[in-house]
């Protein structure tokens, strides 16, 4: 009984080893132009994330209105995400797995969306969204995180303000 206990100990320490020596990304982000923060992948050309933050689409022409890092609330507000998934392929054909996690201002998520990408194609942009109503958001600074694998792969933060 000891021995079984002992090859479960030394198999669990050597997974955690695994896991934790498995790390594909820079731990310091870098700061795009448009203020996205992105965990740049060890290799170079792995798969990377730009976050664009808007308040809503042009059902005419597609366009994204209202691009930006401050939102300010109402009933019917919104806070959109476009993430738009660079070197999607870097992985080959393998499926990949995002998750999308919105933080509030004490840095507890809200939201967190799961997309499994099938093997093949580049994967599309990842989109989401939070409401923002005064009665259910607090003003301050949100962040949305962008995960590939439970890796941080990019995130940006925002402002929600309440009407002046």
């Amino acid at each position: 009984m000891r021995r079984g206990r002992t090859a479960i100990g030394i198999l669990a320490l050597l997974a955690a080893a695994f896991v934790f020596s498995c790390a594909s990304r820079e731990e310091t982000p870098t700061v795009r132009e448009d203020s996205t923060f992105v965990y740049p992948s060890l290799k170079a050309g792995g798969v990377e994330a730009r976050i664009t933050l808007y308040e809503k689409k042009s059902t005419k022409s597609g366009k994204l209105l209202g691009e930006g890092r401050l939102f300010t609330m109402g009933e019917d507000a919104k806070v959109r995400a476009l993430v738009e998934i660079e070197n999607g392929r870097a992985r080959g054909d393998a499926p990949l797995l995002f998750h999308v996690v919105w933080l509030d201002p004490k840095g507890k998520s809200i939201y967190t969306k799961r997309i499994d990408h099938p093997s093949g194609d580049p994967p599309d942009p990842l989109e989401g969204s939070i409401s923002i109503p005064p009665d259910k958001r607090e003003p301050g600074i949100y962040t949305l995180r962008v995960y590939l694998f439970r890796e941080l792969i990019a995130e940006k933060t925002f402002e929600v303000r309440r009407k002046e």
